[in-house]
């Protein structure tokens, strides 16, 4: 069993904070899962279940926790894609994706994270909902995730709180990597777009 696997398992118990000394302030954001379903379209159908996605997030907490994010789920729900046309060739993946996702499903209090099985990109976001991958493609790097998946849904949640893409292929933030670290000043603008995410959340 690899270190970083052993860490994620005490961070999720609550024994340690994984990759830092340094304990901060725990903020904890608000996560509601949605598992996409689709007869249709089977590239929009996830394999996922609850318990996956719940497993997916122990890492993906223990990716965050040197910046003292933690992500919480408040709800994981199967969700009805809607019909569309088949994809058309000139048409961007990530745009036909977000436009099968039904938006009345979106929660007023958390973040929304949406999983399908097959996706140009490993994941998106540029507006709700987080979008993810279930069989992204990724270059490994030393010390890096154990789970793509979970790496995905961390990188995407970077992006919700404001961080940009890297070229240092061991951050969480470089695309098409596996990579987990986060610098110090990541972690301060993190935790500030958190800050602002919580004091803008209506009472759940």
């Amino acid at each position: 069993m690899s270190r970083f696997l052993v860490l994620c398992l005490f961070y999720s118990i609550g024994l340690l904070p994984l990759h830092s000394d340094n304990v901060l302030p725990q903020l904890t954001l608000r996560v509601r899962a949605h598992l996409m379903q689709s007869v249709l379209q089977p590239r929009h159908q996830t394999s996922l279940n609850a318990a996956a996605v719940s497993s997916l997030f122990n890492e993906v907490n223990a990716i965050w926790a040197p910046a003292g994010i933690r992500f919480q789920l408040e709800a994981v729900d199967a969700v009805q894609a809607l019909d569309i046309v088949p994809k058309r060739w000139f048409e961007r993946d990530r745009n036909w994706v977000k436009s099968a996702i039904p938006t009345q499903h979106f929660s007023p209090t958390a973040i929304d994270v949406c999983f399908v099985r097959e996706m140009g990109p490993n994941g998106f976001f540029y507006g709700e909902p987080v979008v993810v991958c279930e069989a992204p493609e990724f270059t490994k790097v030393r010390g890096g995730a154990n789970d793509p998946v979970a790496r995905v849904i961390a990188h995407e949640l970077g992006h919700v709180l404001f961080l940009q893409h890297r070229q240092d292929h061991t951050n969480l933030m470089a695309s098409g990597r596996d990579g987990v670290f986060l610098n110090a000043e990541e972690i301060r603008d993190a935790r500030q777009r958190a800050l602002q995410i919580l004091e803008q959340a209506p009472t759940p």
